[in-house]
C-alpha cells in the first residue's frame, strides 16, 4: 500500500463514526464489490494501479502466506463455503505448500540415529 492511500485511508477512517472505514448502508461492513467510495478514494489518492478487487486479493494472499487458516480467511472475505475459498485460492495455496517444501532443502539435515540389535 502506498503512503498516499494509507493516508486516504486514515483520513476517511477519521471523518466516519463506527467500527469500518467504509460502513455498509444498514451498519455494519460494506460489501467490497463494486464500493464506489472506495475507488473514489483511490482516484483522489492517484492512485491508478489498484482496484478494491486487487485489495481483497492482496488481502487474502497475505494473509495465506503468513500461514491463516483457509477456514479463517473465509470468513473475512465473508464466504459461505470454504470451497469458495479453496476455489480462488487454490493454485496460491498449491504454490505457496510447494515453496515451503522446496525450503525444506534449505535446512540443515538433522541425522536419524538408528538403534541397531
Amino acid at each position: 500500500m502506498t503512503n498516499r492511500l494509507r493516508a486516504a485511508l486514515l483520513n476517511r477512517r477519521k471523518a466516519v463514526d463506527g467500527e469500518y472505514v467504509f460502513s455498509g448502508r444498514f451498519g455494519g461492513h460494506k460489501t467490497i464489490q463494486n464500493n464506489r467510495a472506495l475507488e473514489a478514494a483511490f482516484k483522489r489518492a492517484g492512485v491508478t494501479d489498484v482496484s478494491s478487487h486487487n485489495l481483497r486479493k492482496t488481502f487474502a494472499t497475505r494473509l495465506l502466506s503468513r500461514g491463516a487458516a483457509i477456514t479463517d480467511v473465509q470468513h473475512l472475505l465473508g464466504h459461505a463455503s470454504v470451497k469458495t475459498t479453496e476455489k480462488a485460492y487454490a493454485a496460491f495455496v498449491k504454490n505457496e505448500r510447494f515453496k515451503q517444501t522446496i525450503d525444506l532443502l534449505d535446512k540443515p539435515k538433522q541425522p536419524v540415529l538408528k538403534v541397531v540389535r
